[in-house]
């Protein structure tokens, strides 16, 4: 297999899968799954470990579902997860939307993005390529994250997310707080205004349980390589440690008032 080059920097290290492992079509593609039908073909972008993916297996039981992602490393993990005996209708594999991919035109009933086109350097060519991609009257189904917010409001908190901006435009991408826009990037690639559904949804986390989960997964991301290691080598951190931050982050968990949520940004799209 060949490894395409991936501006996602945040890479697919197991602080970052375990995070992307509790995605289900639940909780992130609910907008979505009553415009399906059982025969549908999805294609899933920017799958990670699939777990979103094969949710959609038992809603589209006579049809088929196909994950691509950048990294063969996750997609082989994405792999083994799922076997084919109980999947039979799934498949992963590795591709680039950016760089077209190799499915003839008209071949998909949905092409679904979820926290992936925040991060492409051309958002629009990306949305450009999944309309190819779709059927006549296929849907384009789009959810992304805008603002992140924090309470209480610990500066810690504030630099964290400033820090995770930077890092995904360091790769020329739009970057948290430009999903509001997925409307205005979809109808530059081609659909009509009037043929969108435009919405949003929040993620929470507030009781003692999600904000243990939810703090100790991005001090694991903060203490690796990954996130808190490629922050400071983009400068980004300031006068900020990152042990600094982790503090901030403990001190959220143990508050009975932290709550945490994030607007996510909606839109279905129909060719």
């Amino acid at each position: 297999m060949t490894t395409v080059p991936s501006t996602y920097l945040q890479g697919h290290s197991s602080e970052v899968i375990a995070s992307h492992s509790a995605r289900t079509v639940t909780n992130s593609a609910a907008f979505l799954l009553p415009h399906l039908r059982p025969h549908f073909s999805l294609l899933d972008i920017g799958c990670g470990p699939g777990t979103i993916t094969s949710g959609f297996c038992s809603h589209l039981p006579h049809g088929h579902v196909t994950g691509i992602d950048l990294g063969d490393s996750v997609i082989e993990h994405a792999r083994s997860l799922h076997s084919p005996s109980e999947y039979p209708n799934l498949k992963f594999s590795a591709g680039n939307i950016l760089e077209g991919l190799s499915y003839a035109d008209n071949t998909f009933d949905v092409v679904y993005f979820h926290q992936t086109i925040l991060h492409l350097p051309d958002p629009i060519k990306g949305i450009r390529e999944a309309r190819r991609l779709l059927k006549p009257g296929g849907i384009l189904a789009m959810r992304e994250s805008d603002t992140l917010n924090w309470y209480p409001k610990l500066p810690g908190l504030k630099k964290y997310n400033e820090c995770l901006d930077g890092m995904v435009r360091s790769t020329g991408a739009p970057g948290l707080s430009a999903a509001r826009g997925l409307h205005a990037w979809a109808k530059e690639a081609g659909f009509e205004r009037k043929k969108m559904d435009v919405g949003a949804s929040a993620t929470v986390y507030s009781t003692p349980e999600e904000r243990q989960w939810w703090g100790t997964m991005h001090i694991d991301r903060l203490r690796g390589e990954a996130v808190g290691g490629k922050m400071k080598d983009l400068g980004l951190l300031g006068t900020w440690g990152t042990e600094q931050m982790v503090s901030e982050f403990q001190r959220w968990m143990e508050d009975d008032n932290g709550w945490y949520a994030a607007l996510q940004c909606e839109v279905i799209a129909r060719k």
